[in-house]
């Protein structure tokens, strides 16, 4: 009976054992709210690596935003997160608000973990609004986002930039969500929004309402570069993008990346970067926010240091 009772513990153990070897460690990805682009990258990213390994199970989460997405990471609320380039290197260089933040030494544990991808910045008015270009929302009822996101920080730059103040139009403070609905409905006479090329609700608006998009002139784009210490990056929204859209749109795009803190599992990190990167033809062919990108472009260098996990990668295939 001893010989049996020894043997069931150690076969429990070996059972024990052998269910932790194959235990998935549970990784959060920080995106934004539900249903927004951030999101859909964020779940078509955990989606890529959870079929691509099987060590961590990637999940992604809702949150109040790219700058809430700083103090979760650095908490350890979540374990990567998405944002602007601009965003993160602003925080990590301490610039702009960032410098008197009460986390600003925090700011330096960020790593970059990959570039994957730009957005454009869109500017979109209802066509019977009478607005040709930025300088025609005077007098007019137009969105500007809300004022703790980054894009309602990065519309007072550009109208800034244009010479545009804040009381010479009727300032919308609503989110890129309730924006269309809001525009079709003729609350606003058209808004300035940071989201994916071809967004679905950006599509049903044009299907229902006669949009212009707007073409953002090199000038202001210049003036707002000089803030931003030339993170702005050229962008062209294609012809017929949008239903009535027959032209190129010239604007700019915010680069969007992937971070962690410095203390992230390495393998971790290695695993969802390899992940991605050998999967880019299949997220590329599956949404537009990662046109265009390659491991090359992906391992840039833009002031912020790269965790080894993403570094050990893009090493082993020449990257960097």
């Amino acid at each position: 009976m001893i010989d049996n009772l020894f043997k069931g513990v150690v076969t429990a153990c070996l059972l024990t054992l052998a269910g932790a070897a194959h235990a998935q460690d549970n990784m959060s990805i920080g995106a934004s709210g539900s249903g927004s682009g951030p999101y859909i990258n964020g779940a078509l990213m955990a989606d890529t690596a959870n079929k691509a390994q099987d060590g961590f199970k990637f999940s992604v989460q809702t949150t109040g935003g790219y700058k809430d997405n700083l103090g979760l990471v650095l908490t350890d609320k979540v374990d990567i997160a998405l944002n602007t380039l601009i965003g993160l290197n602003f925080a990590y260089n301490q610039r702009d608000d960032y410098a008197s933040s009460p986390m600003k030494d925090d700011f330096k544990r960020l790593r970059s973990v990959f570039v994957f991808g730009a957005v454009p910045h869109n500017i979109f008015v209802r066509d019977s609004s009478g607005i040709n270009s930025l300088d025609d929302i005077r007098g007019k009822p137009f969105n500007i986002n809300v004022p703790s996101s980054f894009t309602h920080g990065l519309n007072l730059k550009m109208l800034e930039a244009a010479g545009i103040e804040l009381d010479e139009f009727e300032v919308g403070k609503i989110p890129t969500g309730q924006v269309f609905d809001q525009i079709q409905n003729g609350i606003f006479e058209g808004g300035a929004h940071v989201y994916q090329l071809g967004l679905g609700n950006a599509q049903r608006l044009s299907a229902v309402t006669p949009i212009r998009y707007l073409d953002i002139s090199q000038t202001v784009i210049d003036k707002m570069n000089e803030g931003y210490f030339g993170l702005l990056v050229p962008y062209e929204i294609p012809a017929d993008t949008y239903k009535g859209q027959d032209n190129v749109v010239k604007t700019f795009g915010l680069a969007q990346v992937v971070y962690t803190d410095e203390n992230a599992d390495e393998e971790m990190i290695y695993q969802f970067t390899k992940a991605f990167w050998e999967n880019i033809q299949m997220i590329q062919e599956s949404n537009t926010s990662f046109t265009g990108m390659t491991p090359k472009l992906g391992a840039t260098d833009y002031g912020i240091p790269m965790h080894p996990g993403a570094a050990r990668y893009f090493k082993e295939i020449g990257a960097l």
